[in-house]
């Protein structure tokens, strides 16, 4: 990074560390051990740079307080606490073929995880991490396996916190959808999903006729005391039908039924068709449907403080997820494969991902990176599917410049962007970055089926 400035810090009340990104408004002060940041105007960077180096004792007020509030006078921000998770995709099977499946779901793959298998999983997760993990039950569609409400309901009994996603459709029939809730009652939760939300459009994402037996099946899960999430996928080409439909879709539903959005990214079927180009174009679609269905949507705010990021919660080893096939990943997007149930085992696995971290300082790219304790070198998988190597991010000269751009401005939440959406936003600044990205490897759904 020959961009960046370093300071030689003789004022104690600074980190050793603190250094110059540039920026278009004059520089971005970092500092890599405290994961802090804050933005210095061209008239302001001479006599900060003094008062950091000990050539001077006073400062402006101003800045000062906007060094404080950026935490440089406080100690090194503390990592999120971690959000440790287990998904088990119990098989690839599904009664849909949907254009934008993350997983690549339709036929269920030779050989699956059985009831037994899968007990022994959530077993080892209780043992190994604890009372309240987040659990998930996948598919495909999940409960197109009778054995799925069986899983849920022993791991639920385990202390774990135990989720359902399914499509939804099977709770067209009103037996199924009395059994989820009874689980319901023991304390499985259930997010079912929509791919539009009308009827046109939701069918014809979803490849298979969907809308109606989903309202019926939701409005048969609360008829029997159950409860549920909807998942209504948005996609760029129905923001109008979403802001003009959306209430009469509540009407269809039992009162106070939680709607939220889903947004899709690249991965199995999924190669980018259905992405918003940019974050703008999302945020301004948000606005739109709020105002014109008369929802309430929390913005997202900007924040001169973000919690301390060595790296992706995926890097780190917060998570171990199983395949139908009984294959290991460590992200939910289950494209770097750490394992199998049957080779080094569900218990071997987790031991190996939870004490074999990768941190964003231990990779050969961002290793010298002042904001690697900030960025963590985003996402793993992106990572993995962008350069082929889940350790070398695809990062130049331009994203460390847009980031930099983005907190100068305390959007902290463009740490969480996807790479289309920070490469949208340097156009957009007028950086020079190119023209596109794209995947350089396939996506591990259109291989292993």
């Amino acid at each position: 990074m020959n961009d960046v400035q370093f300071l030689n810090v003789k004022n104690s009340i600074f980190p050793l560390d603190c250094a110059y990104l540039p920026i278009s408004r004059g520089k971005l002060l970092v500092s890599q051990s405290h994961a802090v940041f804050c933005s210095v105007n061209h008239d302001e960077v001479e006599g900060l740079t003094s008062f950091i180096q000990g050539d001077t004792t006073e400062i402006s007020e101003d800045i000062k307080q906007r060094l404080e509030i950026h935490g440089f006078f406080g100690p090194p921000r503390e990592a999120k606490a971690p959000s440790r998770t287990v998904q088990i995709q119990i098989t690839n099977g599904c009664n849909l073929s949907c254009t934008y499946c993350c997983t690549n779901s339709r036929n269920p793959r030779k050989s699956e995880i059985t009831l037994e298998d899968a007990k022994n999983v959530v077993e080892i997760t209780r043992e190994k991490l604890g009372e309240g993990i987040r659990v998930a039950i996948l598919g495909g569609e999940p409960l197109l396996k009778d054995w799925a409400l069986d899983l849920a309901n022993y791991a639920q009994g385990l202390g774990l916190d135990v989720t359902v996603f399914s499509n939804g459709v099977p709770l067209a029939d009103e037996n199924i959808a009395r059994q989820c809730a009874e689980s319901c009652k023991k304390g499985v939760k259930f997010r079912l999903s929509l791919a539009g939300p009308v009827k046109d459009l939701c069918d014809a994402k979803s490849g298979e006729p969907r809308y109606d037996a989903v309202i019926a099946g939701i409005n048969y899960l609360y008829a029997h005391g159950g409860e549920c999430i909807i998942d209504l996928m948005l996609f760029p080409e129905h923001v109008d039908s979403t802001a003009a439909h959306l209430h009469e879709l509540r009407g269809k539903l039992p009162a106070g039924v939680p709607i939220a959005f889903g947004i899709a990214y690249v991965s199995g079927r999924e190669v980018g068709q259905d992405l918003f180009e940019s974050r703008r174009a999302l945020e301004e679609s948000l606005d739109r449907i709020a105002f014109e269905a008369g929802e309430i949507i929390a913005a997202v705010k900007p924040a001169p403080l973000t919690e301390r990021r060595e790296g992706c919660t995926c890097a780190l080893g917060h998570h171990l997820h199983v395949r139908s096939d009984g294959s290991l990943f460590n992200c939910f997007k289950m494209e770097e494969k750490v394992g199998h149930l049957t080779e080094e085992g569900f218990e071997n696995a987790l031991d190996f991902v939870r004490s074999n971290p990768n941190p964003a300082s231990g990779l050969q790219k961002c290793s010298d990176c002042v904001l690697n304790t900030i960025c963590g070198s985003g996402c793993r998988s992106d990572n993995y599917l962008y350069t082929g190597n889940p350790e070398l991010p695809l990062c130049d000269t331009w994203r460390v410049r847009v980031i930099s751009e983005l907190l100068a401005d305390d959007w902290v939440s463009a740490l969480e962007w996807p790479l289309h959406h920070l490469l949208s936003e340097a156009k957009n600044m007028g950086i020079s970055c190119p023209d596109k990205i794209e995947p350089v490897i396939k996506s591990r759904h259109l291989i292993d089926t």
